[in-house]
């Protein structure tokens, strides 16, 4: 997935610790672990991502960003519980996270600190790096054990219980890095050489290391330490405690002639409307505008091997419109909603954006965060429909701008509630 991404911001007034010895167990693992091996890790599903010119996708080009839940591993859900503790124990429970430390293109090599990108790491893709993300925390995995503190569990008569909701999810972030990893150095060596580095072909991610992995700490189950190297120290593995995270089969990359995203219209901001007026069919338009470059020998269009553009809302938004019934059976997002929507009392309700081409008139989704969907159902459209030429400053490249017209409505069947609009949104490119 190649991708080029800029943040969208469009805004609206609405008038109107140590490990305990096993002696002491308070806690115990209930599911099977088999989620800490390789082939029953939870996928990082970036799906295809892309490597073209170095004129269009210099180093530190953002090529894809997920997130994911560890309820997505095989032989989990949401509700599965994991571990059962005393209730006593619940200020002294913790997720444990890094990088899968010991292996070469697993979470040892830092590769991305010699270009300015501290710890992305080298992946198995070449010329590709990861980093990873505690959400809850916001801290940044390394090959060094961190630590949050579980907040959330279930309580059942006098213990606890920590399902897979309750752990954290995880952000992953792929960019171009301008080297390859070391082939000796590192602990383990699991997955030989890279995938292919040029070719007309898509190739799939088939090195099955993960990239990642969280562990659970806390009441005598044993853990890892705080601070230690996940390249040496592991104790969770072999007691099957916790949940690994890896790009096996979710992942795949090809090298085909695309555009990018050079400038979008930062801020757009509507005319002041009252709540009265939406809840009678009044709306409010405005236009922003995506400048492009690509390279000519693009193949425009949302088939595979030619590059759409997409409109992407933000993950809050993306989970609040899942819950409103505002997402497409291809994984679309039919309006986009305010930050804080159900949750600040300050934001208007019952109101969201909508798109549509400015040449053409035609109604467009916006992207979710589902990274399956294809064509209009799934938030893709022809990256040059609509687009108008705007020359060439590269030979072989050429400009063009897009303009795409956003609409703020009253959401269909509910009514329009005063407050205020601040929506965030980001446009993406991908060769599908």
């Amino acid at each position: 997935m190649m991708i080029s991404r800029y943040r969208l911001t469009l805004t609206l007034i609405v008038m109107f610790g140590a490990v305990i010895s096993d002696a002491q167990a308070t806690c115990s693992r209930i599911y099977s672990g088999i989620q800490t091996r390789d082939n029953s890790t939870a996928q990082l599903t970036f799906g295809r991502i892309n490597l073209t010119s170095a004129h269009l996708q210099p180093v530190g080009t953002l090529l894809g960003s997920i997130v994911i839940s560890p309820a997505s591993a095989p032989g989990l859900t949401s509700e599965t519980v994991m571990w059962e503790c005393d209730i006593t124990d619940a200020d002294d429970l913790y997720e444990l996270f890094a990088t899968n430390g010991d292996d070469r293109v697993g979470g040892f090599w830092d590769i991305g600190a010699a270009d300015g990108l501290p710890n992305y790491f080298a992946t198995w893709f070449p010329y590709v790096a990861i980093r990873l993300t505690h959400v809850n925390s916001g801290q940044v995995y390394t090959r060094y054990w961190q630590q949050a503190r579980i907040t959330e569990y279930d309580t059942v008569g006098n213990k606890i219980q920590i399902k897979a909701k309750h752990l954290s999810l995880i952000q992953a972030e792929l960019v171009r890095v301008s080297s390859l990893p070391p082939t000796t150095g590192s602990v383990s060596n699991y997955c030989t050489g890279t995938a292919a580095s040029s070719g007309s072909g898509v190739y799939p991610y088939t090195c099955t290391q993960p990239n990642g992995y969280i562990q659970f700490q806390g009441g005598g189950i044993k853990s890892d330490s705080v601070g230690e190297d996940s390249s040496r120290y592991y104790r969770f593995w072999g007691a099957r405690n916790g949940v690994g995270y890896g790009m096996r089969s979710a992942a795949s990359i090809s090298y085909a002639a695309t555009c990018v995203a050079r400038n979008v219209t930062p801020v757009v901001t509507f005319l002041p409307v009252t709540a009265a007026e939406l809840n009678q069919g009044a709306t409010r338009s405005s236009d922003f505008t995506i400048d492009l470059e690509c390279d000519n020998a693009v193949n425009s269009g949302t088939s595979t091997n030619q590059t759409a553009l997409g409109i992407q809302v933000a993950q809050s938004a993306y989970t609040q419109a899942q819950s409103m019934g505002l997402v497409t059976s291809g994984g679309a997002v039919t309006h986009l909603l305010s930050n804080g929507y159900g949750s600040d009392p300050s934001v208007a309700t019952g109101v969201g954006i909508s798109l549509r081409n400015a040449k053409d008139g035609t109604a467009m989704n916006f992207l979710g965060w589902s990274n399956t969907g294809t064509g209009a159902s799934g938030g893709w459209y022809p990256v040059l429909d609509g687009a108008s030429s705007n020359g060439s400053n590269t030979q072989n490249f050429t400009n063009y701008s897009q303009t795409i017209t956003a609409t703020l409505s009253a959401l269909p069947g509910l009514t329009a509630k005063p407050g205020k609009v601040n929506a965030t949104a980001y446009v993406l490119v991908k060769v599908q």
